[in-house]
């Protein structure tokens, strides 16, 4: 997930939509960080890991919780151990202006090189791997590359950016893309069969066939 795109919503839409206080807000982002930046959909947090995290009463905790429960934040279920919690994002809460921007976005008209802001999408779409070297990669070790370089007329679109790792992005520089995995291939850094794979990705990536899930 891109989760600086994420959290720019999250400020932007959710806490002025549900018109989150203090103690909303910092409950919201403690059963975030529990859970969804945890790859945890649900899960049972104390009422004194509650209170505790707030700095606050039991019973303030509490009540927090449930407001943001009735605004429809996140979903609670109170058990004898604690709270079950799913915590909602932006995309799956039903906020008019957010649903405005989404439908306004055209794919076509997207820079995905600037500000890294859509490097989740394109993760995604490559399944978490170099699209040269099929690395395994991450938010944090990823880079952005352009397939076609801006010198001899790339441009940004999701056609021609793609997440790759720090070696590949170093190394291909200028070099055309088939080259650059021909090379590869010569070097033994991809076998045959990778290579035929990759030359038909990059095929499809050229014909607009691999769109990144916005």
């Amino acid at each position: 997930m891109d989760w600086q795109k994420i959290m720019k919503e999250i400020e932007d839409d959710i806490i002025p939509h549900y018109r989150l206080d203090i103690w909303e807000r910092g409950m919201y982002y403690y059963l975030l960080g529990q859970t969804r930046i945890r790859d945890i959909e649900y899960r049972t947090i104390p009422l004194s890991a509650l209170s505790q995290a707030l700095m606050c009463s039991a019973w303030k905790a509490r009540e927090v919780i449930r407001l943001l429960a009735k605004k429809g934040c996140i979903e609670v279920e109170q058990t004898r151990t604690g709270h079950n919690v799913k915590v909602f994002l932006p995309t799956e809460l039903d906020i008019p202006l957010l649903q405005e921007k989404k439908e306004d976005l055209n794919i076509e008209d997207i820079d995905f090189f600037r500000n890294r802001e859509y490097v989740g999408a394109l993760l995604e779409r490559e399944g978490n791997s170099c699209f040269y070297c099929l690395k395994d990669i991450s938010l944090d070790t990823c880079e952005l590359d352009h397939v076609v370089p801006q010198l001899n007329g790339g441009d940004n679109s999701y056609r021609n950016i793609v997440v790759t790792c720090h070696r590949c992005n170093t190394h291909k520089q200028g070099t055309d893309a088939e080259d650059y995995l021909r090379q590869m291939y010569r070097k033994s850094l991809i076998n045959e069969s990778e290579l035929e794979e990759r030359l038909s990705a990059l095929e499809a990536l050229k014909n607009g066939d691999l769109l990144p899930a916005l």
